[in-house]
């Protein structure tokens, strides 16, 4: 297990026991070990340089804003176009290397780090301007507070919800409260101006897009580089040029749906 993967394991396991003694008073585990477990995080966090925004050892309050503000981002941010035709991804790859992965339905957002440390969460808006909405992306349990990078890092993915979440959530809400899709709870999850609202909408950030910070021009490595700092991903299948037919390239677009309907995706 990597250090990155022990620090989720300990975020979660004190998670749990901090609920377990404070909403339900229940001790599941004693004083000293549960500060061994939480000296271990603080140890490991130290020494990684990578925080989660839900750790226990952050202390992120909630905010409030008027409104959302507008930026203007530092790199286009173009939509995505999707298919699910084999001819189309043929045509597309035109002979040339390439890959495939899923596109999930939520809502684009930018994070920036500055010294490692997140500074900027952005939604796509129209490409050129979006919406600063730092104050709610602090609330997402999986995206990081802090990574070990020097460098000016800019990260783009997708702030969705899971189909689970979205049929809990939506039934909780009166008839005409109801959200049709998870992708417009995630959007206005995401845009709250209350950050605690959205800290209840059990949202995740899955990466796809390692845009700057990183020299390395290949797009494994790129992505191999986002799980080493601790973003979730979304999983890709490689399309060599040399192994581009219709029958697998179908084999890799069934691998992607099942991939998607196991995790829940939208």
């Amino acid at each position: 297990m990597s250090e990155i993967d022990r620090i989720k394991e300990l975020v979660e396991l004190l998670n749990h026991y901090r609920n377990e003694y404070y909403n339900n008073s229940r001790s599941e585990i004693s004083d000293f070990e549960y500060d061994k477990l939480f000296d271990e995080l603080t140890q490991l966090e130290s020494e990684t340089g990578f925080v989660m925004a839900i750790s226990p050892t952050q202390t992120v309050g909630y905010e409030v804003k008027s409104e959302l503000k507008k930026v203007k981002h530092n790199h286009p941010m173009l939509s995505l176009d999707k298919t699910k035709s084999v001819d189309d991804v043929l045509s597309f790859l035109d002979g040339k290397d390439g890959a495939i992965m899923a596109k999930m339905d939520g809502l684009t957002c930018s994070l920036r780090y500055l010294n490692g440390e997140l500074v900027s969460a952005e939604t796509r808006g129209n490409g050129e301007v979006g919406e600063d909405i730092l104050h709610c992306a602090k609330t997402i349990k999986n995206i990081p507070l802090k990574i070990k990078f020097v460098d000016e890092v800019i990260i783009d993915g997708e702030v969705i919800i899971t189909y689970d979440d979205f049929e809990k959530i939506n039934s909780t809400l009166a008839d005409d409260q109801k959200y049709k899709h998870p992708r417009n709870l995630a959007s206005g999850s995401i845009r709250q101006l209350d950050s605690g609202i959205a800290a209840n909408r059990n949202m995740k950030f899955v990466a796809w897009k390692f845009v700057k910070g990183y020299r390395n021009n290949s797009f494994g490595q790129r992505w191999m580089m986002m799980n080493k700092l601790g973003f979730d991903t979304t999983p890709f299948i490689s399309l060599p040029a040399c192994f581009q037919t219709k029958e697998q390239i179908q084999t890799a677009i069934e691998q992607i749906k099942m991939w998607s309907k196991k995790e829940g995706y939208p």
